[in-house]
């Protein structure tokens, strides 16, 4: 009975070390929490100039045909919403094409783009031709409207007559432009593209002959390229073909790959002499894809070529994997990968997917309920901490940390005006104190926009924040939020 009793004793005090221990762990945590994260942004330490923000065209009929259309341009481009200055399109494989005179028809005859959705000649119309004449719409209504600066067109597939299997519009088993019988034409389908736009008074700033080149395994429109080959499509065909038509201004990206790792890869080994912007997606790594992973990158690395001085940009990224979530947890995905993407691996633009979706879905910004309402995830408000403060020639600035406590801090300056903002990140479950000094100049008070999970609204005003004697900013960045802090040099 003593043994027994002896043990008993022994795993009353085991419990009660290990509740001392819990305890323990708990104050520590706690203390860590609450160490003040320091922060010193350097004015005179410039980094990557900023090209700007935006977002895909489509789906482009859906879009076209919701209700909410005109609402949705402004949501996204417009001065109330994102203020978005980049819009990408596409550079649809079946437009007719007349190879003698290389004329591109992007508008179906007989049918203006006001048309409506319901009325006979619309529904005359094939599926094909409705998609040519609802992206004609979107991009000539954000033109117009907005004046959106930059217009970028990315191309999923050639024509399927151009390629190595004519009867397959994915890039499975390697299937994508005959180079043997297709490239001069390519070239002039491409530049006819950009040709008709400028004729419908809209300008493609630059366009890209492919979209995820190493994609031979999903069934929706793809296009195989070897990096080698797209090099040599680049110099050799397509920017005399954009010569011939008189776009010398339209500049070429390239490579557009899925991951952002991957595009380093694909770069680094094509002639890049003719590529004016170097670009890749926002997507988990191919390692993580074959572990079962979807959607946004937490931990892309910077390339590690030399990029020339050439911008780098981000020209698609959504979580495209996962449980529908419009909450805190999903925006938090979205800023974790811009952050990295902007502040890691000095990307000078960041375009998201898509704009809009019919229904509710991960990789759009802005989702649509079963009743016809509108819903606004948290990736929205998140894109609009960036889109809405962080302007085309702004220049990233560097901001030095101490104690961090997870804490992802960015900062970006107007030379001309001496504005600048700053965007803070906090993933954690705990809100964090923030000292922010300032080298090199002097800011008044700052304007500080947060979202949080609890938040309403979009980038709500919390306060201003105003230096001390002693010219520190002091604040709590929220658990769980993102914080953008606006203020001007004095």
């Amino acid at each position: 009975m003593a043994s027994l009793w002896l043990t008993g004793c022994q795993k009353q005090v085991l419990s009660t070390n290990e509740d001392d221990a819990v305890n323990r762990l708990n104050q520590l945590n706690a203390q860590a929490a609450a160490v003040t994260t320091n922060a010193v942004v350097e004015w005179n330490q410039e980094r990557q100039k900023i090209d700007g923000f935006g977002a895909f065209g489509g789906r482009i009929v859906p879009f076209f045909e919701s209700p909410k259309r005109d609402s949705i341009l402004d949501y996204l481009w417009g001065n109330s919403g994102l203020k978005l200055n980049i819009l990408r399109g596409k550079v649809l494989h079946t437009y007719p094409f007349n190879q003698q005179n290389r004329v591109v028809t992007i508008k179906p005859a007989g049918v203006d783009i006001d048309v409506a959705v319901n009325s006979p000649a619309y529904q005359a119309l094939s599926a094909d031709a409705r998609e040519h004449l609802g992206q004609l719409w979107i991009l000539k209504k954000a033109k117009e409207r907005f004046q959106v600066p930059v217009i970028i067109a990315s191309t999923w597939t050639p024509p399927l007559y151009m390629k190595t299997n004519p009867n397959s519009i994915s890039g499975k088993w390697f299937n994508g432009l005959n180079l043997n019988t297709s490239s001069t034409l390519f070239a002039r389908y491409l530049a006819g593209f950009a040709k008709a736009y400028q004729n419908e008074g809209i300008t493609i700033n630059a366009i890209s002959p492919t979209n995820e080149p190493e994609n031979v395994f999903s069934d929706w429109d793809a296009s195989y390229w070897a990096s080698n080959k797209l090099g040599e499509f680049v110099t050799n065909n397509l920017r005399p073909a954009l010569n011939e038509e008189g776009l010398q201004s339209t500049k070429i990206i390239a490579s557009e790959n899925a991951a952002w790792g991957t595009a380093n890869t694909f770069l680094s080994g094509m002639d890049r002499s003719n590529v004016d912007i170097l670009a890749g997606h926002g997507y988990v790594e191919i390692t993580e894809l074959i572990g079962g992973k979807r959607g946004f990158n937490q931990s892309p690395s910077k390339w590690t070529f030399s990029t020339g001085g050439k911008p780098m940009w981000v020209t698609e990224a959504s979580d495209d994997g996962g449980n529908y979530d419009a909450g805190i947890e999903g925006g938090l995905k979205l800023a974790v990968n811009m952050h990295k993407l902007l502040a890691d691996c000095d990307a000078s633009a960041y375009v998201f997917w898509l704009g809009m979706l019919a229904f509710q879905n991960n990789e759009a910004l802005i989702c649509t309920r079963s009743d016809g309402s509108l819903e606004f995830t948290k990736a929205y408000d998140v894109m609009g901490h960036y889109s809405r403060f962080i302007k085309a020639n702004y220049k990233r600035i560097n901001v030095a940390v101490q104690n961090a406590n997870g804490l992802l801090i960015s900062a970006y300056k107007d030379p001309q005006t001496g504005k600048f903002a700053m965007v803070v990140t906090n993933t954690g479950s705990s809100s964090v104190p923030l000292d922010i000094n300032l080298s090199g100049f002097v800011g008044g008070q700052l304007s500080n926009y947060q979202t949080t999970a609890t938040s309403t609204g979009h980038w709500g005003l919390a306060g201003m924040v105003a230096p001390t004697a002693n010219g520190v900013y002091s604040l709590t960045i929220p658990a769980k939020s993102v914080s953008t802090l606006e203020g001007t040099k004095q």
